[in-house]
C-alpha cells in the first residue's frame, strides 16, 4: 500500500469534501492502492475497499480506533474501541467469485456487492427509499436464477423471501467487511444493541482531522518564515513538528 504524503492528504481532502460517501471511499482507497484505480476498485467487493481504507487509517493514526454511536433506547452517546488488525484479518474471508446458491429448488448465480453497485443504486433510488435501494442492489448482484421446475430464467425480484434471506446470509459470509457489526451495551440504560461500524466514514473523519492540522501547520510556518504551502508540506513530519515547536517556544 502506498503511504500518502502530507500534500496528497490535503489534495484528497480538497477533492473529496463534496463527494458522496461512496465516491469518497473509492477515491481514498484508489489513492493508496497503487495501481488499481477508481474504476477497478468500483467493481471489487466492498470489503476489498474497506481493507484499503483500514490500512490508510493505520498509516495515518495507528491501529487503535475509538468511535461513538447513539444508544437506540435512551439516545445517549456510547463510545467503543476497536482495532484495524482484527478487521483486516477478515479480508482473507472475502470471496471474489462466490459459488452459486442452491436453496429451495433455486440455483442463484450471484456476486458480492461493490461500491460501483452502491453508487448506481444511490443514483436510482435515493436515500429516502431504502427498500427500493435494497431491491435494486439485489437485482444488480444476482446474475442468473434458475428453478428446478422450469427452464426459463427467473427474475431476482421474483425470488421467494426464504431464498432472498439465504442469499443475504451468503453475501454476508462472502464479504464480512461489507457490514462490520459491533455488539454494544449502553452504560447509561443497560440496553444491548448492535451497531454498524462505518469504516469509510471513520477514515474520512481521520483524513479531515489530519488535513485541518496540516492547514494549521502551514499557516503557522508561513507566518513565521514566509514559506509557501509547498515548502511546508515538503518537510518531513519530524522536521515540520520541530519547526512548530520553535515557533511556539517549546524548543529553544
Amino acid at each position: 500500500m502506498r503511504v500518502l504524503s502530507a500534500g496528497e492528504v490535503l489534495r484528497l481532502w480538497d477533492e473529496c469534501r463534496d463527494a458522496s460517501p461512496d465516491g469518497r471511499a473509492l477515491a481514498l482507497a484508489a489513492a493508496v492502492d497503487g495501481g488499481t484505480g477508481f474504476a477497478g476498485l468500483a467493481d471489487r467487493p466492498v470489503g476489498r475497499v474497506t481493507a484499503l481504507l483500514l490500512r490508510l487509517r493505520t498509516a495515518l493514526s495507528g491501529p487503535e480506533m475509538s468511535a461513538t454511536v447513539t444508544c437506540p433506547d435512551c439516545g445517549q452517546a456510547v463510545e467503543f474501541q476497536t482495532a484495524t488488525g482484527p478487521l483486516l484479518a477478515l479480508e482473507d474471508k472475502v470471496v471474489d467469485s462466490p459459488q452459486p446458491l442452491l436453496h429451495g429448488g433455486y440455483e442463484v448465480t450471484w456476486r458480492c456487492p461493490s461500491y460501483g453497485d452502491l453508487l448506481a443504486v444511490a443514483e436510482q433510488s435515493g436515500a429516502e427509499d431504502p427498500d427500493r435501494g435494497a431491491a435494486l442492489l439485489l437485482d444488480r448482484c444476482v446474475q442468473r436464477v434458475r428453478h428446478e421446475e422450469g427452464t426459463a430464467p427467473v427474475a431476482a425480484a421474483d425470488l421467494p423471501v426464504a431464498v432472498c434471506e439465504a442469499l443475504s446470509d451468503a453475501m454476508s459470509a462472502a464479504d464480512p467487511l461489507a457490514d462490520v457489526l459491533v455488539d454494544l451495551r449502553c452504560p447509561d440504560c443497560g440496553v444491548q444493541f448492535t451497531a454498524c461500524f462505518d469504516a469509510a466514514a471513520f477514515v474520512w473523519a481521520e483524513v479531515e482531522s489530519r488535513a485541518r492540522h496540516l492547514l494549521l501547520d502551514v499557516d503557522a510556518l508561513a507566518r513565521s518564515y514566509g514559506w509557501s504551502e509547498r515548502d511546508v508540506l515538503a518537510l518531513s513530519e519530524p522536521r515540520r513538528a520541530a519547526y512548530l515547536r520553535i515557533v511556539t517556544g517549546e524548543l529553544p
